[in-house]
């Protein structure tokens, strides 16, 4: 009995660390299986970052690290888990170029396991009233400034593009955390319009839509939002509307060769100014308005000075036989700043209307601006025709697009923003792209 009992001590035992010695194989089969298969690891990285490009059908994302500014691509799959702010399941269509998000991903593997937007993220859209300070890294927003991050995300068309490429004609959306735009997007770009035919209205004046107006010049070349438009020249009361198209990274050729009429059409402003002793100039010259104006039909600059008040410059367009136009100066100093159009209350006046466009300020005769690439390309500041690069044009401080074309390749405009220093200052471009490409 005693042997028997020995014997069945030493089966047990043999039994149980048999046992033993299965399930920790088992385990350690499960480890290494949960390994190999990094679909199932955990994520070992955290970034914030901008989404510069989306690519649905390899299924990747490109990020811009919001700290270091740094570029990276990572993969996705069935496995990702990607949220709204409200953390709501999405797709990556869904995502939109410029999305401030958290993601979490596998740093040897490229995989991103989870993408979060941005909770604390403002979203401001249709944005076309701003400017760009970029010696201040600022950026005005319909009279609201912000801060422009130090690796800030500039993107169009999938792609990142660079702060000069936004163009005024551009409408932008700025992703923002505490007043602070961490990324730009141009969701709807610009065109080009170029006139043919154009010799009588040299000197004359061309409106795009409601928002446009600029002088005629030779050879002009038009930076316009891309969209349809109704565009009207005219020139010492002759002209006409034609509607065109404009296609974004294209140029639009107008043919007003048949718009030149054979009667030339006026018509009577009463202007209503306060102050009542501001001097009117009408197309450079002064003009007394306590009598009604005879003006021939088209668009006309106007100027107003007053002691005590800002110089206030503007476009009208005479378009019927007779109109009032009430103008009410701002005091303050004297300044090339205009106000926004007429109000509803002047359009039931009449139909000549008012546009704002501001002049550039005064020209700095002693200095220049030297473009010196892309060699050979046709020169184009603020539309107006300026030569082949290399070239050069007087300074005047401000804002200004600069627009370089050549043939067979892609047309590239550029917002440049020249200070007002006693120097001449030097600007070098990228080569224009080839057309098709």
């Amino acid at each position: 009995m005693k042997k028997y009992k020995m014997l069945l001590f030493w089966g047990v035992l043999l039994l149980l660390t048999g046992c033993s010695k299965t399930e920790e194989t088992a385990l350690q089969t499960e480890d290494i299986t949960e390994t190999e298969d990094y679909e199932m690891e955990k994520a070992d990285s955290l970034d914030y970052a901008a989404i510069v490009k989306i690519d649905e059908k390899n299924q990747a994302i490109t990020y811009k690290n919001i700290a270091s500014g740094r570029n990276y691509t990572l993969s996705y799959n069935g496995t990702t888990s990607m949220q709204n702010r409200y953390n709501e399941e999405i797709v990556a269509g869904q995502l939109q170029q410029g999305d401030l998000v958290q993601v979490t991903f596998l740093k040897n593997k490229k995989l991103a396991r989870k993408v979060l937007l941005d909770k604390a993220c403002s979203i401001i859209e249709e944005i076309n009233d701003f400017s760009i300070n970029r010696a201040a890294s600022t950026m005005m927003i319909a009279g609201q400034q912000y801060e422009l991050s130090k690796s800030l995300a500039v993107l169009a068309e999938n792609e990142e593009v660079g702060l000069m490429d936004i163009n005024d004609a551009d409408m932008l959306r700025a992703h923002v955390v505490d007043h602070t735009i961490h990324s730009l997007v141009i969701d709807k770009g610009h065109g080009y319009i170029r006139l043919v035919n154009d010799e009588y209205f040299i000197g004359g004046f061309i409106e795009v839509g409601q928002n446009i107006i600029k002088p005629v010049t030779e050879g002009m070349l038009l930076a316009v939002p891309e969209g349809t438009y109704k565009v009207l020249i005219t020139n010492k009361g002759y002209g006409g509307e034609k509607e065109v198209i404009v296609e974004r990274n294209k140029e639009t050729q107008i043919d007003v060769g048949d718009l030149k009429g054979e009667i030339i059409k006026t018509g009577k402003i009463l202007f209503l100014i306060t102050p009542g002793d501001a001097k009117l100039s009408i197309d450079g010259k002064e003009t007394d308005y306590s009598q009604p104006v005879e003006l021939e039909y088209g668009i006309h600059q106007i100027v107003l000075k007053a002691d005590g008040y800002a110089t206030l410059t503007k476009y009208i367009k005479v378009g019927q036989e007779l109109a009032n136009i009430e103008i009410v100066m701002e005091t303050g100093e004297s300044t090339g700043s205009s106000e926004e159009g007429e109000d509803s209350d002047e359009q039931d006046k009449g139909n000549s209307s008012v546009s704002s466009n501001s002049p550039v300020s005064p020209s700095l005769s002693k200095y220049s601006v030297y473009i010196d690439a892309p060699d050979g390309a046709e020169l184009y500041l603020d539309g107006a025709y300026v030569g082949v690069v290399p070239a050069s044009f007087t300074k005047e401080s401000g804002s200004h697009t600069i627009t370089l074309r050549k043939s067979g390749y892609q047309t590239r405009s550029y917002s440049i923003q020249i200070d007002d220093e006693e120097k001449d200052v030097t600007y070098s471009f990228s080569d224009l792209i080839a057309s098709g490409k």
